[in-house]
């Protein structure tokens, strides 16, 4: 009797969970057309629109070693018969490092989708060629996310605002616009799967699955939960076994075969990531069970998993939370984010979200559905309670006034034009690459970077050279490039030491310093390498330094304040650079914004506070926000000693906090050396207040100006900074009327407000 029971209810279950029959078309109408045009359109305009901007960031010298330059020399390699081969890698923080002659591409990232698009090496070889197929195929997702809207919600114009909330998706557009990787392709081949999945076209499902599963290793994963979801919600047996089978045999040759192989340890690179969680995976199933409260706070409550999860779901109004059963498909990627060790995949940035968006789009829709059938049922609901009322009372009976077709049509305008208002939103917050985004700047080609192509034409084709991030892409179509300081002698130990050195160091001092985290390291290694004789001057000039291994180095400039020694950090001596190293920090007097005068003096000379700039929200959340700050400076009488810049917020009381120090021109064009007269631009790199103590609410960005080098001759933590004794301050004329405070030294710049 029991059993009967169980199995009565086990039956009706299992006839509830068969939610997805084969779907009924819809007519190809006027209507249709119309908003197949409209797809088309917006998938033009986003071609022409992100196509012009890629290439121009990379022509403005904005894409990046990793991993446009890794891409673009795996490629190269391919097609002049050397496999997918790689040398660049992080060596400061990365686990992917094993030697300075490279590793296979399959050793870090199984991605076959690699063998296709090299074809496309023999005619068009280079990254732009890259971007230009990225975005072209990104776009093309829009029409499975239009078909697949049109026949779950039955309107054409609602698989437009699908659509676009696709091609508006942020974590979409943070993949496309970060260089190139092969799982960003799976934005468009993943909705494709799901189109067919749900349309049962078996052929083309499995060959977008197929498709899908080359661009990374872990998609296979996904392809199993689809399989196992069209068993459970299709009743698709066969197809859904095919998809599971596919699935664990693609993911089993991939991380057991062919990435072991390719590996010179024997496993996947990357897996080091993952090293905390457990030494296998029953041991971290073990360490989760055993201790499931850590684990969900580090893994889920922290702040910054916490933050990536809203930036997943935020964007679809967190409508995809109404469609589990759904969301379940991107369970696989989510898990591998959240687990990971680097906090760059639950940022919310680069291309870690590709494959999941595509899921976020089908659970929009499905959750969709879902208030659409809700609304229907409350709807008859209310309809049947004014008819027994009637009845009750022997009166006619009372129509509803409003019809089903009205509700329902109505709440579905509300529910999309709600998704694609958050997706625009998020968009404007949150690191957005569209005009309208907070902070957007279009990428410009200028003087300088024109330069750039000056010194790699210096560059020999067949000579290995360690090049800076935004530099190696340019030069990555040789056997041997590196990210600096790969490839180099350190004066500290790194693993792997390289057994060779690159032939060539080319840097741009004046751009982003990445993979370092501190101004000091980067210069010290740098310096470390004309210091130590090991390299010498084949090139500088505005900000640009071309190495040469083997060259006379430089001597020490007689402006140096220290000279090397085991005492002293390599970042404060100051080689003998070219006259026009230095050019990049000089500009025009109709350059200067926030005009102000504000004299520093000592007992040797003295210079003038011209102007100012602060790039950064107001108010500024000290979680999520980032700022630099610009300075200009005009010496009216030159100072012997080398100064630096000390930036500090000052709360509504006049104590002081700490905000920034972080100025790397001042290490290279030291301030004795700038020519009186001139106006010299300093600027911060990016910065944020996250880890600081700082004020709550009404603050004042201030400056003031403190010796670079110290009695230790050694670069010192902020809290001596901030007992440095400092330059006179005071001002002259100031068009805010501000004025320096005597007792601190100290110019204030600009009034913030600081929010959590």
């Amino acid at each position: 009797m029991i059993s009967a029971v169980w199995r009565k209810r086990f039956s009706i279950l299992f006839n509830r969970l068969y939610l997805y029959p084969a779907p009924e078309p819809l007519p190809q109408t006027r209507l249709f057309w119309l908003a197949t045009a409209l797809v088309t359109g917006a998938v033009i305009v986003f071609c022409s629109y992100f196509i012009l901007y890629l290439t121009t960031r990379h022509d403005a010298l904005l894409t990046t070693a990793e991993d446009l330059g890794i891409m673009d020399q795996a490629l190269w390699n391919l097609v002049h018969g050397n496999g997918l081969h790689q040398t660049i890698c992080n060596i400061l923080h990365d686990t992917n490092c094993y030697s300075v002659e490279g590793v296979n591409r399959f050793a870090i990232h199984f991605e076959p989708t690699l063998f296709p698009i090299a074809l496309l090496y023999l005619i068009v070889p280079g990254p732009k060629t890259l971007l230009t197929v990225q975005t072209i195929i990104v776009a093309l997702g829009a029409y499975p996310a239009f078909w697949l809207a049109r026949l779950r919600l039955r309107s054409d114009l609602a698989g437009v605002a699908i659509a676009l909330l696709y091609l508006l998706y942020p974590g979409q557009q943070q993949a496309t616009t970060y260089d190139f990787h092969a799982v960003t392709l799976s934005s468009a081949l993943l909705l494709f799967t799901l189109y067919f999945l749900y349309t049962r076209r078996t052929v083309l499902l499995f060959i977008f699955a197929i498709l899908s599963m080359g661009c990374k290793e872990q998609m296979p994963l996904v392809i199993v939960m689809i399989g196992l979801w069209s068993m459970l919600f299709q009743r698709r047996w066969w197809t859904g076994l095919g998809l599971v089978l596919l699935g664990l045999a693609w993911w089993g040759i991939a991380f057991y075969l062919v990435m072991p192989h390719a590996s010179p340890t024997g496993k996947p690179l990357l897996l080091g990531r993952y090293d905390g969680l457990g030494k296998g995976p029953v041991d971290v199933i073990m360490n989760i069970v055993r201790h499931p409260r850590s684990f969900l706070m580090d893994h889920l409550i922290e702040h910054s998993h916490r933050m990536y999860v809203q930036t997943l779901l935020s964007p679809a109004g967190y409508l995809p939370l109404l469609a589990p059963w759904i969301l379940v498909l991107a369970s696989p990627s989510i898990a591998l984010n959240l687990l990971s060790a680097s906090p760059g995949q639950y940022s919310g940035l680069f291309q870690y979200s590709a494959d999941i968006v595509p899921v976020l789009i089908f659970s929009t829709i499905e959750a969709m559905v879902l208030l659409l059938w809700l609304a229907q049922v409350l709807h008859g609901r209310v309809q049947t309670k004014l008819a027994n009322r009637s009845s009750q009372t022997d009166a006619s009976p009372v129509p509803m006034k409003v019809r089903l077709p009205v509700v329902q049509g109505g709440l579905l305008i509300v529910l999309l034009g709600l998704v694609v208002f958050m997706s625009l939103r998020s968009d404007y917050y949150f690191h957005g690459q569209l005009p309208y985004s907070q902070g957007f700047r279009w990428p410009r080609v200028n003087a300088h970077t024109a330069l750039a192509q000056h010194f790699m034409d210096m560059i020999p084709p067949d000579a290995s050279v360690s090049a800076q991030a935004t530099l190696a892409p340019h030069l990555s179509q040789r056997k041997h490039i590196y990210q600096f300081p790969y490839a180099v002698p350190l004066s500290y130990p790194v693993t792997p030491q390289p057994a060779t050195v690159a032939d060539y160091v080319f840097l741009d001092v004046s751009a982003d310093i990445y993979p370092y985290y501190t101004t000091p390291d980067y210069v010290r290694d740098i310096k470390s390498l004309l210091v130590n004789k090991q390299y010498g001057i084949v090139a500088a000039q505005d900000g640009y330094l071309l190495l040469k291994h083997g060259l006379p180095a430089p001597e020490l400039s007689s402006a140096s304040a220290v000279k090397p020694g085991p005492d002293v950090s390599n970042a404060l001596v100051l080689p003998d650079f070219p006259a026009n190293f230095c050019s990049y920090v000089y500009v025009s007097p109709r350059d200067v914004p926030h005009s102000l005068q504000a004299q520093f003096t000592d007992a040797q000379g003295s210079m003038n506070l011209v102007g100012y700039s602060i790039s950064g929200a107001n108010p500024f959340s000290r979680s999520g926000d980032y700022m630099a700050v610009t300075t200009y400076w005009q010496v009216t009488k030159p100072m012997a000693a080398p100064l630096q810049l000390l930036f500090v917020l000052k709360d509504k009381d006049g104590k002081e906090y700490y905000a920034n120090n972080d100025v790397p021109a001042i290490f290279w064009c030291q301030s004795q050396t700038w020519e009186p007269g001139k106006i010299v631009r300093m600027t911060t790199r990016q910065f944020n207040l996250r880890e600081l103590a700082t004020p709550k609410g009404l603050a004042q960005m201030s400056v003031a100006l403190v010796p670079l080098v110290q009695s230790s001759s050694k670069i010192v933590d902020m809290q001596t900074l901030m007992q440095q004794p400092r330059l006179s301050a005071h001002v002259i004329s100031g068009s805010n009327a501000i004025s320096a405070t005597q007792d601190t030294n100290t110019v204030p710049l600009m009034p913030m407000t600081i929010v959590p």
